[in-house]
């Protein structure tokens, strides 16, 4: 075997060698695992919150990917811990999550003056996205993806069925913005014309443009549903944005 022969050999060997050291420390400590749950973990929480902050809910992508990515890490913390110290329950620190996330859940939950209880939608599904993470950090990946897929279908497409069946009781909010104060008188009454009722009002006149912005809650008759309205509402030239605000 010649010399250049013997240095491809050498240097194949040498590269096999350090590629089995760095597989064998992966597996040892079981890096890849762990990354991937947390990689999981992260995008299912950040689907979740992505349709939640599209209906302008305080908790949103970021809150939702950090409860499932804590959830994740509790629950490959307590397999861990079940497999070092050989014993105890790797269940018992997950059932604290579920139990824990309680907090999250209330500080979403709003009640004001007119209107009924606001956020619950939210605060369920910061409680499914951390039992999510649980099933991904224990390693039920095909549990995880599917509910994750299972909650995004029921908040993002089943809202103008429930609203179908709850709309004397469903409350919306709407986010204006006018070129001048005195359109959003306009705005009101397009609503009522619409069959709908006006609750509570919050107007910002202080742009520096000029323009002034309200966040108005509204529930609708048969007649109208939130999308129409809001349809109805950009075809206005007045109005310079609209947007939904889901109160459930």
């Amino acid at each position: 075997m010649n010399l250049h022969g013997r240095r491809r050999r050498t240097c194949r060997v040498f590269i096999e060698t350090i590629m089995g050291v760095i597989i064998e420390t992966l597996q040892e400590t079981q890096f890849v695992a762990v990354l991937f749950r947390i990689v999981l973990a992260a995008t299912c929480g950040a689907l979740l919150g992505a349709e939640r902050a599209k209906c302008n809910q305080a908790a949103g992508m970021r809150t939702y990917m950090v409860v499932c990515i804590g959830a994740a890490i509790v629950m490959l913390t307590s397999q861990h811990m079940a497999g070092e110290f050989q014993g105890g329950d790797p269940a018992r620190l997950g059932a604290q999550v579920i139990s824990g996330i309680g907090f999250l859940g209330a500080g979403s939950i709003i009640t004001e003056n007119r209107m009924k209880v606001r956020g619950l939608t939210t605060a369920a599904g910061l409680w499914a996205s951390a039992c999510i993470g649980l099933a991904i950090g224990i390693g039920f990946y095909s549990g995880g993806i599917m509910g994750t897929l299972a909650v995004y279908l029921t908040n993002s497409k089943l809202r103008a069925i429930a609203y179908h069946f709850s709309h004397e009781d469903s409350w919306f909010g709407i986010y204006v913005e006018v070129k001048k104060v005195e359109q959003l008188s306009q705005v009101y009454k397009m609503i009522r014309d619409a069959g709908g009722f006006i609750g509570d009002t919050e107007v910002n006149d202080s742009h520096k443009d000029g323009t002034c912005s309200a966040i108005v809650s509204a529930k609708m008759s048969r007649k109208y549903n939130p999308d129409d309205l809001l349809g109805l509402l950009k075809a206005q030239r007045f109005v310079k944005e609209v947007k939904y605000i889901s109160f459930i």
